[in-house]
């Protein structure tokens, strides 16, 4: 797309807000308790991870209870500097919804 159809595609938007039934709230509201669930259990699994690297200190392998843990290293070879190639411009849709309560 070109400057001209996005400008015009903005244009369009902004005066067409579509209303969606009452009842599809109930998902938006879903939505937004999954990302504060995922996110609360992210941080508690940082939390877990970092004990037990702590206890691990230097060590690669460990057991604990009825569990193998394995803390290796990721080696990467040198590469040469690389200069990415230009990307013609264009607009593409969003894959996930932005929601916020009002």
């Amino acid at each position: 797309m070109n400057i001209k159809t996005l400008k015009m595609i903005s244009a369009d938007q902004s005066e067409d807000i579509k209303k969606l039934d009452d009842s599809l709230g109930i998902y938006a509201e879903q939505i937004l308790e999954c990302d504060r669930v995922i996110k609360d259990a992210k941080v508690h699994k940082d939390l877990c991870m970092e004990k037990l690297k702590d206890a691990m200190g230097n060590h690669i392998s460990a057991r604990v209870s009825n569990y193998s843990l394995e803390w290796g290293f990721i080696s990467y070879k040198a590469q040469p500097e690389k200069i990415t190639p230009a990307k013609e411009a264009r607009t593409i849709r969003k894959s996930s919804i932005k929601i916020k309560k009002i």
